[in-house]
């Protein structure tokens, strides 16, 4: 059986999961293209060619290309992968790795990752070691309430659809409408909001973009048709203009003032990527953030009750003032009732 060891400089994690991907699926003796193993890896088809090369040259692994099937296979089919050597605190990263994607993602991904983390610790010299059952039960992750899991295969897919360009057309039940609508859609970017999954695309009904929750897409297929994302579309950017997930008007400015109890913990967290903490003498705090102006933000605000007071805009604290008077006055009726 021929194997090697690995030489410095040393894979980082996301290689070795690459690496780990690109050889399960190269056993499974299919001749992979790169645009396949980039699909399945989430990556870029030069990520893969350099990794291969890397395999080859670095590692020593068979890999060559096969013209009359257009894709690669190893030309030793008992090659393994080396063993990889690793420390006790990069292992126990990727082990919590895969308890927060367990815990938050609700794709198979984590399943696919913690498949990979069993192979590579497999692989590990007998010098490194971890009791993995006993940090499973002393370590854990508590997200709060997530979206149930998403059809199988829709995450695939639309992983698949965004590294080849490829427009999808789908099946989606809207909450606001309470029915199911038939869109086309150019998927653009795959987010994680608290726990939950969304895609952003352009969609051709709207003739603009949308966020679609994958657990609400119920049917879905890739198109032949191809897109471009336009130069224009800054991701960074876009994700800025939310609270959450909801889209509303233009940003503004807003401005909360929190009690000097509730201040302690909300300095403890960053809220938004334009934030800005100022601290007061008698202990509260002022909290601006440049976001629209939403019923999302208007609920997260009132979480924290008398906690905290909406200074600005004008439009969120009148949002919040008439919330509050349906609340007194729903529980004076039903004191009246009792």
């Amino acid at each position: 059986m021929k194997t090697t060891g690995f030489h410095t400089p040393q894979p980082n994690a996301g290689q070795l999961l690459r690496f780990a991907r690109i050889d399960l699926k190269l056993r499974e003796g299919k001749f992979p293209t790169a645009k396949e193993l980039a699909a399945s890896c989430s990556c870029s088809e030069r990520t893969i060619e350099r990794d291969v090369a890397r395999l080859k040259d670095k590692h020593g692994a068979p890999i060559y290309f096969d013209y009359n099937h257009g894709g690669y296979a190893y030309s030793d089919p008992t090659f393994t992968l080396p063993a990889i050597r690793m420390t006790q605190g990069e292992l126990l990263a990727i082990f919590l790795a895969e308890q927060l994607l367990a815990q938050y993602a609700n794709t198979p991904l984590h399943q696919r990752l913690a498949s990979a983390f069993r192979k590579i610790s497999s692989f590990l010299p007998e010098e490194v070691s971890l009791d993995f059952h006993d940090l499973a039960s002393t370590i854990s992750f508590h997200p709060g309430p997530v979206r149930d899991q998403a059809r199988e295969g829709v995450f695939d897919l639309l992983t698949a659809a965004i590294a080849e360009r490829r427009t999808v057309a789908m099946r989606y039940f809207s909450q606001y409408r309470n029915a199911s609508t038939e869109r086309e859609v150019d998927p653009y970017h795959l987010q994680n909001q608290q726990g939950d999954w969304y895609m952003i695309g352009y969609c051709h009904w709207r003739k603009g973009l949308r966020d679609f929750a994958l657990t609400r897409i119920q049917e879905l297929r890739a198109l032949e048709r191809t897109f471009a994302i336009p130069a224009t579309f800054d991701k960074e950017a876009y994700l800025k203009q939310q609270f959450g997930i909801e889209k509303g008007g233009s940003p503004q400015e807003v401005i909360l003032k929190f009690s000097p109890q509730q201040a302690r913990w909300m300095r403890e967290k960053a809220w938004h990527q334009t934030e800005q903490k100022i601290s007061n003498a008698d202990g509260s705090l002022l909290l601006k953030m440049f976001v629209p102006v939403t019923s999302e933000l208007k609920r997260w605000v009132m979480q924290y009750g008398a906690d905290v007071e909406v200074l600005g805009p004008e439009e969120l604290r009148d949002m919040v003032k008439r919330e509050v008077e349906a609340l007194a006055e729903r529980y004076q009726s039903h004191v009246a009732r009792a």
